[in-house]
């Protein structure tokens, strides 16, 4: 879990920048990520075509919620915008790595982490 908060982090910071593009692809592709390195902490390794498809559909998601999060900037005055676009970003790839550990943890039961030798 300690590694699902630090991509929520990281992926608010990046929702935060003011960049003249949309950040929808950079953040599905922290959320692919994450779910390669999740996986990995299981001794599970997520092939390319599961990434690929991930990936896809996390784009996909993500235009839908910048579509949200651009409505609900509308109706905030002023900066407050960045903290709401950065809010939905740290919330959703907090419940999608929360998601994410319920699969492993249902496919593996009782395996601890033991860090790669």
């Amino acid at each position: 879990m300690r590694w699902v908060h630090r991509y929520a982090i990281g992926g608010a910071a990046f929702a935060a920048l003011p960049l003249p593009i949309s950040t929808s692809a950079g953040l599905a592709a922290l959320e692919v990520h994450m779910f390669n390195f999740i996986g990995g902490v299981y001794g599970e390794s997520v092939g390319n075509l599961a990434s690929l498809a991930a990936g896809g559909g996390l784009e996909v998601m993500g235009a839908g919620l910048k579509f949200v999060a651009t409505r609900a900037v509308s109706f905030v005055p002023g900066p407050v915008g960045i903290v709401v676009r950065a809010s939905i970003a740290a919330v959703v790839i907090e419940t999608l790595g929360r998601a994410i550990i319920g699969h492993f943890e249902r496919k593996h039961p009782g395996r601890l982490f033991s860090p790669a030798a």
